[in-house]
């Protein structure tokens, strides 16, 4: 009785908070709508970032974009359902308030023909039904709104958990990539098939073979943790059980096409005859020493800006400083792309510095050079030969240990020939000795170091043709490593000299060679012709 009678007082408490629900739908959405607005940058620089570094291998790269649209079409549902809500709540109270001067629709004073009369009133019907309509619309909305929010981090869970599965299952079988294959591919039919259940409403769940079921069931559990989609469970069988709102839901995939994919591709073309100044047109390589493109000048980016969604664009392969330059020198930025890790590893030969794809600061992410490991291990035995043989002849001579700093007496003053002298006792021999050994394989290490760092360059540079006016310049150039500060692009500085070009306009040309990640051992290259020019400085 007891239990009942909180069930009463509970449900009575519901009922009274869901009449009172507006005025959180409203705080919510406005405070909401703010966060979103202010995270559009946010957003932008998450999708830049991935841009910049996201690996080459494993297929990660992809992963990584279809997460950043992911994340952009989430971004923009939320926007514009919270918004729709705002203003159709908006006309909820609007409503309200006019019911409180006027009271409901009288037909018959605005003396209208029977006709519309009679259609009006079936059409249109009492006033407040008109606000109870709109109160369903809006309450509907706002949980529509949440409800796809949720799914859309399910499906980014997917996503993030299939980049995660990729760069561990990368780090542990680099030998034997399709191993890899394997597993991601089976972790993506499986994820297929839940998402093929859930978009039937659950055709699966009610499969009556009992195996079937069984199975499926714990694949199902997995995938609704891993999707933390058991968070919103009850809201979205609460949403599909009612006929209303289970329509809605069916509309949920045409609407989210529309409002991301086909209605932001609308545009008003004013000037069919202006050539597209688009990188990624097919015809931009044949003619783009014709076009001025911002995107191929560090003076025509947002440098001092913030980076938003559209402020910057991310360097493709070069930049020069500037589309015009004055005294001896110009200044161009090639960058580094992640496919040249197949292209520096498979042509060149180089060991990468550190492990591509996903890693954490806790667990490091060096990768030994075998080269510069066998060094080590030589470093090593050296200087374990030289501990050995001081012992030996500490034993020999009758030596005390040399930790307690204790020699023999008769051996102070000893000639060692070409080692020492007569002012140099054994013990300073072999400290200095060792330590010798220890300089000379340390700065073969350096050396090694040293060759692996232009080494590198050397292939980036190979890899990036350049000339101007049809003359090679790749000998003239002098460069650095850099990062650019328009998104920390990671590539190489380099300066060329220009006091030899006449005054006036000028091309130069990039042949860029770039790793096909699809064909092993194949290389692509892509062309790049960009206008500058000499003017004299006022």
């Amino acid at each position: 009785m007891e239990e009942k009678i909180k069930a009463n007082i509970f449900s009575e408490w519901l009922e009274k908070l869901q009449q009172e629900s507006w005025q959180l739908e409203l705080l919510i959405s406005g405070f909401a709508l703010f966060g979103i607005w202010e995270s559009r940058d946010m957003v932008g620089q998450a999708g830049q970032y991935i841009g910049v570094n996201a690996p080459a291998s494993g297929g990660a790269d992809d992963i990584m974009k279809i997460f950043i649209l992911m994340l952009l079409a989430a971004w923009t549902i939320f926007f514009i359902n919270l918004l729709f809500h705002v203003i159709l709540r908006g006309l909820w109270i609007g409503a309200i308030g006019l019911r409180y001067v006027s009271g409901d629709i009288d037909y018959d004073s605005l003396d209208y023909s029977e006709e519309f009369n009679k259609y009006f009133k079936k059409r249109v019907g009492q006033f407040d039904d008109y606000i109870e309509r709109l109160e369903k619309v809006c309450s509907v909305i706002f949980a529509y709104t949440f409800l796809l929010f949720f799914i859309f981090l399910s499906f980014a869970m997917f996503i993030a958990i299939s980049i995660l599965l990729t760069n561990v299952l990368d780090q542990i079988f680099t030998e034997h990539d399709y191993i890899v294959d394997i597993v991601l591919l089976t972790y993506s039919i499986l994820g297929f098939l839940v998402f093929l259940d859930f978009i039937t409403l659950g055709a699966l769940k009610k499969v009556r073979n009992k195996s079937f079921a069984k199975y499926y069931s714990y694949i199902y559990r997995f995938f609704s943790f891993i999707t933390l989609s058991f968070i919103y469970r009850p809201l979205l069988y609460n949403f599909i059980d009612y006929k209303y709102t289970r329509r809605l839901f069916w509309f949920s995939l045409p609407y989210v096409l529309g409002i991301t994919i086909i209605l932001p591709n609308f545009f008003l073309e004013g000037t069919p005859h202006f050539p597209s100044l688009d990188y990624k047109d097919s015809e931009y390589e044949s003619f783009s020493k014709h076009i001025v493109s911002k995107n191929l000048y560090d003076d025509e980016r947002n440098l001092d800006g913030e980076i938003g969604i559209s402020s910057n664009y991310q360097i493709r392969f070069i930049s020069l400083a500037s589309r015009e330059f004055t005294g001896s020198h110009g200044q161009l930025f090639l960058r580094q792309k992640s496919s040249d890790e197949k292209l520096l590893t498979y042509k060149y030969g180089i060991t990468p510095y550190r492990n591509s794809g996903l890693n954490h600061r806790m667990f490091g992410n060096s990768h030994t050079d075998s080269l510069i490991q066998k060094i080590e291990r030589q470093k090593t035995k050296a200087v374990l030969k030289a501990i050995r043989t001081r012992k030996a002849e500490r034993a020999a001579l009758g030596q005390v240990d040399t930790i307690k700093g204790e020699t023999n007496p008769f051996l102070a003053g000893m000639n060692h020939g070409q080692y020492g002298d007569k002012t140099t006792d054994q013990k300073d021999y072999w400290d200095m000795h060792i330590d010798s050994v220890r300089t000379y394989w340390k700065n073969k290490i350096k050396i090694a170091e040293e060759d692996k760092f232009n080494n590198i360059k050397k292939a980036l540079m190979d890899a990036n043709q350049i000339s101007i006016d049809g003359r090679s310049i790749n000998h003239e150039l002098s460069c650095k490593f850099y990062k650019h500060p328009n998104l920390n692009e990671k590539g190489l500085l380099c300066y060329f000299p220009i006091d030899s070009l006449e005054l006036g306009e000028h091309t130069l040309r990039l042949d860029r060679s770039l790793y096909d990640k699809n064909f092993k051992d194949s290389i692509n290259h892509t062309i790049f012709n960009i206008p500058f020019w000499k003017i004299i400085k006022n």
